[in-house]
């Protein structure tokens, strides 16, 4: 098993695609959704040790992200991110402060916990709307981040040393929307926005993921 952490310290600082990444690409000249003038990675914040981990399908695309992916600041921000220990970037205007700001206030006062929360997708990659399921399988970054969930974070998580969320895609990442796993591997019912739906699952997670958070 590959360490995510060391297979994402194998890409410099402005590569907009893995090295294990471009012969897929290669190969498909261009017929895919992901807009590759994007720095990629599957994930945002401490995941090392993050308290807290909401599992998505793929980056999205804002209208900044390409132009981000330009400038010293985007580059350094990425590689810190890719270590696996930076927080969360708090500033309201930084990028994909809106997104954060919707999806985590469930959390209560996530904005005090930015370096204990963690956000991971399958996919590294950026797209507007998202239908590459055939390219996300065959991606190495992709299955990187597959094979380091089951056998490192989803264990953690059924022991209960973390809390781990599945927000979208439960099918993907091999678990089932309306399950617990363990003591906090939850896979709740969600829509495609990535919002739970209101119920005791919901209630029992909340719960459980501030608890989580408590310093």
């Amino acid at each position: 098993m590959t360490d995510i952490f060391k297979f994402w310290s194998q890409i410099g600082a402005k590569e907009t695609m893995h090295p294990a990444d471009a012969p897929i690409f290669s190969r498909l000249k261009g017929k895919h959704a992901f807009d590759l003038r994007c720095l990629p990675l599957n994930f945002s914040g401490p995941l090392q040790n993050a308290r807290v981990v909401l599992l998505y399908l793929s980056p999205g695309l804002s209208k900044h992200d390409a132009t981000f992916a330009k400038t010293s600041a985007g580059q350094r921000f990425y590689s810190e991110q890719r270590t696996g220990r930076a927080a969360l970037p708090n500033d309201p205007s930084s990028l994909g402060y809106e997104w954060r700001r919707s999806r985590l206030r469930f959390l209560g006062d996530w904005e005090s916990a930015l370096d204990r929360i963690a956000v991971m997708n399958i996919g590294a990659y950026h797209s507007k709307t998202f239908t590459d399921h055939d390219v996300l399988a065959a991606l190495p970054s992709s299955r990187k981040a597959l094979d380091w969930a089951q056998n490192v974070l989803f264990p953690e998580a059924e022991a209960g040393k973390r809390v781990v969320i599945c927000m979208r895609a439960a099918k993907y990442w091999g678990l089932r929307a309306g399950n617990v796993y363990g003591r906090s591997l939850f896979a709740p019912t969600a829509g495609r926005s990535g919002h739970m739906l209101k119920g005791a699952m919901r209630e029992r997670i909340e719960k459980a993921a501030r608890s989580a958070l408590v310093p």
